[in-house]
């Protein structure tokens, strides 16, 4: 018991002087916790619709974005957006590429390729919308360098983009077509914008935060306890985006912040799980949807209980392992499929 109050109080200690200071390599920090992120977003795929999933998905796709944000540094534009592209081509285009051809049954859903619309180009397949919004992101930090767009500006839209979202989409029923703004494509590519805007400022140091982290601390306990009470009396989400947006930029704060300049999250499994995340990100929808439309009836995952969507979560995640395994070890597969290049 006195070693783990010493050991808390130590990572409280590095917490209260942590700065924040440009790493010419990397943020040590960020590597576990992509890797938790990326094993929480296969989890969320494979849990039935319930509270759980709703508090998962309330906060962990915004963290997602942010570090993809914070990850683009200013120097990576020193070729121009199209340097960037070119850079992208073999690490993100490319497996992206394969991965929806490979999925286009999926996404086509019984129809014949001459029905593929374009519905099918603005909204891709389930998970694939993450790649396009992240160069669409990129892009926009680029617009700040390039025309000296003001980041303020940017971080106010963005922010209103991502509400909007909230209000209007996140629960929407609509049939596709009949959704507001339709034509701009999927909508998650907007109502995450702003954390990757948000993600990138932090780390090229274009907005300064000044909050001790007892501030932040402070900011995730009380939103987060509006958030749980608004849910509980049901309130509508014209009220619940409010601590929302307060909650998870917090969040974003802590982790980019606090967080990531420090050793912790240094767990094996996680490394690895990151290293290899475009992998799992690509392919386990690939086995979540068959063994739940195929295996167990249960296409829209409203009769699986939690229990067995864990063990769902756990086959997913080693048959998946097992494919990244398989992939690297052929140099053509690893490098296509798997965006590993030197």
């Amino acid at each position: 018991m006195k070693k783990t109050n010493a050991k808390i109080k130590a990572i409280w200690t590095t917490l209260k002087e942590s700065k924040f200071i440009e790493s010419p390599i990397r943020f040590p920090g960020l590597d576990g916790a992509k890797g938790l992120l990326v094993l929480m977003v296969i989890m969320t795929h494979c849990l039935p619709k319930s509270t759980f999933l709703y508090f998962m998905y309330f906060f962990h796709m915004p963290l997602f974005m942010a570090i993809s944000g914070f990850l683009v540094k200013v120097s990576t534009f020193k070729d121009g957006f199209s340097g960037y592209i070119k850079r992208m081509w073999s690490r993100l285009i490319v497996p992206w590429c394969i991965a929806s051809i490979i999925f286009l049954p999926f996404q086509l859903n019984g129809k014949v390729i001459a029905d593929f619309g374009f519905a099918d180009l603005i909204y891709p397949y389930y998970h694939l919308w993450y790649i396009p919004s992240l160069l669409i992101g990129a892009f926009l930090c680029y617009s700040i360098l390039r025309w000296n767009v003001s980041v303020w500006i940017l971080l106010i839209l963005s922010a209103i983009f991502s509400m909007y979202w909230y209000i209007v989409y996140r629960d929407t029923q609509l049939p596709l077509k009949q959704l507001p703004l339709y034509w701009l494509g999927d909508k998650r590519l907007f109502s995450y914008l702003f954390f990757f805007i948000l993600g990138f400022s932090l780390r090229n140091k274009l907005i300064n935060v000044s909050l001790s982290i007892q501030q932040i601390i402070l900011l995730l306990s009380i939103s987060f306890s509006v958030v749980v009470f608004f849910v509980f009396k049901h309130y509508e989400s014209t009220a619940l985006v409010w601590p929302y947006i307060i909650f998870n930029t917090a969040l974003v704060i802590f982790v980019l912040l606090f967080i990531a300049p420090n050793q912790w999250l240094q767990n094996k499994l996680l490394l690895w799980v990151n290293t290899n995340s475009l992998g799992f990100y690509l392919y386990h929808p690939l086995f979540q949807t068959t063994i739940y439309a195929y295996i167990i009836n249960d296409k829209n995952q409203v009769t699986t209980t939690h229990s067995a969507a864990i063990g769902i979560f756990l086959i997913v995640f080693a048959i998946t392992s097992l494919l990244i395994f398989t992939l690297k070890k052929f140099k053509i597969t690893n490098k296509l499929i798997l965006g590993n290049i030197k």
